[in-house]
């Protein structure tokens, strides 16, 4: 009996150390904007723990796209395709300990808005 109720209990730790929203707590805010200035580059994320995370990218430009890339914690970069289009939205993973990389082609700025999903 003794060995079932421990067994349980380190089950039941376990799980809660694992809640992926608790390794979230180093990404604030939640909610947002990114601007990326003419033909510029920005990385969001990068250098931070956290657990693994899906996140809303929206692009309310009529006529402005940028490209999108999700970095693994050893460097690795990723081409997400499609890329974040004018006038519509996209939903991408971001790996554990990684990050997001964002390229504007554009010679105006671009802003970018985020929701994270948790």
């Amino acid at each position: 009996m003794y060995k079932s109720i421990l067994t349980i209990f380190s089950i039941a730790i376990f799980s809660i150390s694992c809640n992926s929203s608790r390794n979230l707590a180093n990404i604030q805010p939640k909610t947002g904007n990114l601007d990326i200035s003419a033909k510029g580059e920005l990385r969001v994320w990068n250098n931070i723990k956290h657990s693994s995370f899906d996140v809303v990218l929206t692009n309310t430009n009529e006529n402005q796209s940028c490209e999108l890339y999700y970095v693994k914690s050893n460097g690795t970069e990723k081409w997400i395709n499609p890329s974040l289009q004018a006038k519509s939205s996209v939903t991408v993973n971001i790996p554990t300990d990684g990050h997001l990389f964002i390229k504007n082609f554009n010679p105006n700025n671009l802003t970018i808005s985020y929701k994270i999903i948790e």
